[in-house]
Parts: C-alpha cells; structure tokens; sequence
C-alpha cells in the first residue's frame, strides 16, 4: 500500500512545482543514482526497502503512465506532461537495484524469479536511453514518440509481473490501479492520440519533401 502514498506525492510534486523539477533535473538524477546505489550497498536496512522491492520507481512510472489519459487542455496534463520524461528517468534509475538484486537471488540464493519482470526492464533500456533525447524538431519527436510507444509493452509487463509475485491484498490494490487504465487506454488512443500522431506526421511530410527537392537539384 506504501505505492500510493508515493504515487500520490509524486504526482502532486509534478502538479505543483513542475518547472523547479525541471530546473534541478540534473541534480535529481544525481541524488537518486546516489540513493540507488546507497541501496544496492545497505540492502538490509529498513529504509531501502521501498527502493530494492521496487514500490519507490513503479510510483514514478504510474505517475508516467496515467498521465497520457488526461485532458491535453487541462493543467494536470500540461504540468505532469512537462515532467514526464524527468520522471522516465528516475524511475528507471531507482528501479535498477530492484532489478539487479532479482537477478542475484535467482542465481546466488535461488529466489523468486519472474521473467517478465526482467523483459519489463529490458524494454525500459532504450525508453530510458531516449527519454534524454532532445525532441523540438517535428521529425525526431515523431520518431521518438514511435519509440516510446513501447512504454505501453512495459506497462502490460509491469502489471503482469506485479500480479504473478504479490500477495493478495496488493494484488486487489494493482488491478485496480491498472484494469481501469488498460480498459480506458484503446479509446483514449484513436479518440485523442492517433489523430494528434497523424497532424505530426503531416507537418513532416512538407519538410521532406523541400529536402528530396534540394537533392534532386543538387543533382542535376
């Protein structure tokens, strides 16, 4: 249950003092690569355990995750959209001991190992890698955005791993925070988000063909 009181001051922090997050970006992902490392260190003190079970980086993937379902006009969107990427790449940062002490229980202790938890990380990588990348062009935000569509396999595969290895209590509390999200998403997609990815692709058509111009006269 300690995942909703994080989702719940992460999500306020990004409502409320957006552009100090992203003026201390770089600052923040110093702090928690410090407190993730801190963690993999003194694994067995009490205070890491929200950070080694994982509760502390899927809080800031929800936060990601449902903020694509708002209203694109309403303030909640605009305020946590500025932020998403910002929290991409914590959360997969504090994620990393999580997964790193899965993989060593596996193979030293012969723990619970789930595969698709690990598949849910790997397909963070090149989220993570391009949640740095620069997108004010039209042309590259289309590409990443194609890229990032990927988050939504890491979702399906978060929300699996979570309800094979948790008890039943935060089972009950995981498919109530994802079913509605998964049930509510397709509509939101052709309602709202592939309208929006079709005039992104219109703008790039015109630059394009400017470019194949310039070309076939260099050409000539």
């Amino acid at each position: 249950m300690i995942s909703i009181i994080f989702i719940l001051i992460i999500g306020l922090i990004g409502y409320y003092l957006p552009s100090k997050l992203k003026k201390s970006k770089v600052i923040l992902y110093g702090i928690f690569t410090i407190l993730g490392v801190l963690s993999i260190i003194f694994r067995d003190v009490t205070i890491t355990v929200p950070i080694n079970q994982g509760f502390l980086g899927f809080s800031f993937f929800y936060v990601v995750m449902i903020t694509g379902i708002f209203n694109k006009d309403s303030k909640i969107f605009k305020n946590l959209y500025s932020v998403r990427s910002i929290y991409s790449i914590i959360g997969f940062i504090i994620l990393t001991p999580h997964a790193i002490f899965y993989i060593i229980d596996k193979f030293t202790e012969n723990g619970l190992f789930d595969i698709v938890g690990l598949l849910a990380y790997l397909v963070m990588i090149p989220l993570f890698i391009t949640s740095f990348q620069n997108i004010d062009k039209p042309e590259v935000k289309f590409k990443w955005k194609k890229i990032q569509r990927f988050a939504y396999v890491a979702y399906l595969l978060i929300f699996i791993h979570l309800i094979i290895v948790s008890s039943v209590p935060n089972s009950i509390m995981y498919l109530v925070l994802f079913v509605p999200y998964i049930l509510y998403k397709p509509y939101h997609f052709f309602k709202h988000e592939k309208p929006y990815y079709q005039k992104l692709r219109q703008k790039i058509m015109p630059s394009k063909s400017k470019e194949n111009q310039s070309k076939s006269k260099e050409n000539q």
